[in-house]
């Protein structure tokens, strides 16, 4: 018991992260076609969602269905937009320019 106390407070000395593995994880949703792919993804608390603008040509946005703030609205390729879920529950973003363009984020 002693040794594990001792390797935690030098870990925490040394400023090393203890934490889970899970946390800061990030999935990459593309912005492509007119859609979001995939159109659902599984998260835990403090992990983060990526979406990347993969084709150009075509504006869209990532917007909470619910409201509140987003992306900006872009065509351009390669533009990025990511936001930390610090909160369990299901969210619901879509583009407010092409109502086909939906998807779910799931966070345990």
């Amino acid at each position: 018991m002693r040794r594990t106390f001792t390797a935690v407070a030098a870990a925490t000395a040394l400023g090393l992260a203890v934490a889970p593995a899970h946390a800061g994880t990030t999935k990459t949703v593309a912005v492509k076609n007119n859609s979001f792919s995939p159109s659902s993804v599984n998260i835990k608390k403090g992990g983060k969602v990526s979406w990347k603008w993969t084709q150009g040509g075509v504006a869209h946005n990532v917007t909470p269905a619910a409201g509140g703030s987003g992306s900006r609205t872009t065509s351009q390729k390669g533009y990025t937009f990511t936001k930390t879920f610090s909160k369990a529950g299901t969210f619901r973003y879509v583009c407010t320019l092409h109502s086909s363009m939906k998807m779910t984020v799931k966070v345990s």
